[in-house]
């Protein structure tokens, strides 16, 4: 409650919100067979199509799978198997499954099995209908052109952040939607702009009102402007010549609005600016803090991917994180004491200045 100043008071229930977020239903089974689609063909037009989209997501999964599958002699031999279409590594395989999880929230492969049930391969599939009881169990998978359905042990199936009882994951660039079409809006301003200011718009008022000569005058100005022509007039046919332009003291320039959300999408995204390779503002100490709590996001990654690979395909393997900055600066900070035990101090010079100890010339060698 607030206190005018006549004595009177409110609670402001009778203004407006300028802005809300709407309820969101969760998406959970509820039929005997609940289905669910991702939505591939649109976030992966995202992702084909916006720069900054496809970047972030790249180094996520370049970041998850960059540096290696570690495995034992057994779950490489697995792992080897794992061809894709004949000519990807396993490595390759799965970081594509990931990337498409990312994408659309959810990702499958076709988990290829020998007479005896053996995994001879993997391939990765595309978009695939997840079948469920009414419990949410998944109980089969459905291909939507062929119609032809997947036993859940023939899937491998990831999804990222999966909300409570959903039967699917989350699309990481749902949240990002709105600034996504936002910068793409701003992009297009900035570049009408850019015309507009290196080809103004100018209003002849022509010395006649005949329809015919003046659409005669048109085409001849259109034509001259577009090809950089000069163009003769008759003496007397234009008046007054006006230019439309930006007021002085005004300003249309969209360029640090389109900055800002790159910047929020990149943050939005979970993506330090230090990892895309461009940083304002940033000191190396707040890099350091910044990169361990990105490390602690793809380590999470990672764990979960081993995880699945464990559970859906029996084969237990480790992903190296790409550049541990803990491990790094233990590192270097052991060489630098072996550096500075190496150093020789004075007492360990002999009188020419060189390392070793002078013997006493009674001493023979």
């Amino acid at each position: 409650m607030a206190t005018l100043r006549t004595g009177q008071t409110t609670d402001f229930s009778n203004q407006g919100t300028e802005f809300s977020v709407s309820s969101l239903t969760l998406n959970s089974p509820t039929d005997k067979e609940a289905r669910y689609t991702p939505n591939l063909e649109k976030w992966n037009g995202y992702y084909k199509r916006i720069p900054e989209a496809r970047a972030v997501i790249n180094k996520f999964a370049s970041w998850t799978f960059g540096k290696g599958i570690e495995a034992n002699e057994t779950n490489q031999k697995k792992l080897d198997k794992i061809k894709g279409n004949g000519k990807e590594s396993a490595r390759l395989v799965l970081k594509n499954i990931w990337r498409t999880a990312l994408i659309a929230g959810d990702a499958f492969g076709h988990i290829v099995k020998d007479l005896q049930g053996r995994i001879t391969n993997l391939k990765p599939l595309g978009n695939l209908t997840i079948i469920t009881n009414s419990e949410g169990i998944i109980i089969a998978y459905e291909q939507e052109t062929t119609k032809k359905r997947f036993m859940p042990e023939d899937i491998f199936h990831l999804s990222y952040n999966r909300t409570a009882d959903e039967m699917h994951g989350t699309p990481f660039l749902e949240a990002l939607e709105n600034i996504i079409i936002a910068r793409n809006e701003a992009i297009n301003d900035l570049r009408e702009l850019y015309h507009k200011v290196a080809f103004p718009t100018d209003i002849y008022e022509a010395e006649t009102d005949d329809t015919t000569k003046l659409t005669a005058i048109t085409t001849t100005l259109n034509s001259a402007f577009k090809n950089r022509e000069s163009v003769v007039i008759p003496a007397g046919v234009f008046k007054e010549i006006k230019k439309v332009s930006t007021g002085q003291y005004s300003t249309l320039d969209s360029l640090p609005f389109t900055k800002f959300l790159v910047r929020t999408f990149v943050s939005g995204g979970g993506m330090p600016e230090i990892i895309m390779g461009w940083g304002e503002d940033t000191t190396e100490a707040s890099a350091k803090i910044i990169y361990l709590a990105y490390q602690q996001e793809v380590e999470d990654m990672q764990l979960y991917n081993e995880e699945m690979i464990e559970l859906q395909l029996g084969i237990e393997c480790e992903l190296e994180f790409p550049a541990d900055l803990m491990e790094a600066q233990a590192s270097g900070v052991a060489q630098g004491i072996q550096s500075s035990q190496q150093v020789t101090s004075p007492a360990s010079l002999n009188k020419d200045g060189k390392k070793g100890v002078t013997q006493p010339k009674d001493v023979k060698a």
